[in-house]
């Protein structure tokens, strides 16, 4: 069911905007708070489609509560709008929208005024779960692209050098002239070197131990790959706890850590890296820690000016997701952390 939810200290005010709920919006269920604090734990546990939030309340205000509202996961992404007897003050206004309000209304107010602020908010919100729907199809779309092609390097390619190789090992080279038996060796080594490659580029492109066993074993066998290419100590430290992640997510997280991972191979300077996955509050914590050169805190700008297209993106994926992606300097390297949210999986 959608929810709507008014934060008010006036109890006359919220019965006034239930009632104009019950009207126009029969469907909806109205949820009605008198403090900033009450109102912050009901969008945090009921995750309403809208929040109505009044100005001037004692303790926390409306502009503190609008901030804590877009800071926290679970309620940042929901429509705010303001509605107070401060609407017609252009410095308020600019104040509320500066604390993350989607839009302001004056009280009094027009009922029919309200309902077009409502109808647009709910669009607005509408239009964001089709984009992260459509996000969603598009990542299952790229890997099963991945996979078509993985499929038909392994069955095609890889079967073609299989073949080849074992008709050139059935060769007596003992009757070959030397140059003749110099030749058919490093050929071998040629085939050799191309079977491997293929197999790696299968495994790179959709690897079936994602698929088959999960996203941790994956990431295993993703550092194991990593430490035999870099020369860079890989361990990774997991929470054993039974989580349920959706398909998209999890092999979002995996081209995220492997991402992360070629960023360090190719800047960092590390020696060591270290994957840590737990879970915190209904998010699905993942960090890449490395001991590199790190980041000069005085330099730092914003995540989507860093490390060009790849960081962005996966700011940008995150966020459609309800999550967050943050990059932290060290004493000593850079700690990348994702954070998603999840379900425990009661099966």
């Amino acid at each position: 069911m959608k929810k709507i939810l008014a934060i008010d200290d006036n109890s006359i005010n919220l019965e006034l905007i239930s009632q104009i709920v019950k009207v126009y919006y029969p469907d909806f269920k109205f949820m009605g708070a008198l403090s900033g604090q009450d109102g912050i734990s009901i969008a945090q546990k009921e995750n309403p489609d809208l929040i109505l939030l009044d100005i001037m309340m004692p303790d926390l205000d409306g502009y503190e509560t609008c901030k804590l509202l877009k800071k926290h996961n679970r309620t940042k992404q929901i429509p705010i709008i303001m509605v107070s007897a401060l609407g017609r003050d252009s410095v308020e206004r600019t104040k509320g929208l500066n604390a993350g309000a989607d839009s302001f209304i004056s009280k009094p107010f027009d009922q029919i005024e309200l309902k077009a602020q409502i109808n647009v908010a709910l669009r607005i919100k509408s239009y964001q779960l089709q984009l992260k729907k459509l996000n969603s199809e598009i990542t299952l779309v790229e890997e099963r692209e991945r996979r078509r092609i993985a499929d038909n390097l392994h069955d095609s390619l890889g079967q073609t050098l299989g073949l080849a190789f074992m008709n050139l090992s059935a060769i007596d080279i003992e009757l070959c002239s030397p140059d003749i038996k110099n030749t058919l060796k490093f050929t071998s080594k040629l085939l050799n070197k191309a079977i491997e490659e293929s197999r790696r580029l299968t495994y790179d492109l959709s690897p079936p131990i994602l698929y088959e066993l999960g996203l941790l074993p994956a990431i295993q066998w993703k550092l194991e790959q990593f430490e035999k290419d870099s020369n860079i100590t890989t361990k990774l430290i997991a929470e054993k706890k039974n989580t349920k992640l959706s398909k998209e997510n999890n092999i979002f997280l995996y081209r995220t850590v492997g991402e992360l991972l070629t960023n360090i191979s190719k800047h960092a300077e590390a020696t060591e890296v270290a994957v840590r996955q737990s879970t915190n509050n209904g998010m699905y914590c993942i960090s890449v820690e490395d001991n590199g050169v790190g980041i000069d805190k005085s330099q730092m700008k914003p995540i989507s000016n860093k490390g060009g297209f790849g960081l962005l993106s996966i700011e940008e994926r995150i966020e459609s997701l309800n999550g967050t992606f943050n990059i932290e300097a060290l004493p000593k390297g850079t700690k990348a952390e994702i954070e998603i949210p999840y379900s425990l999986d009661h099966n």
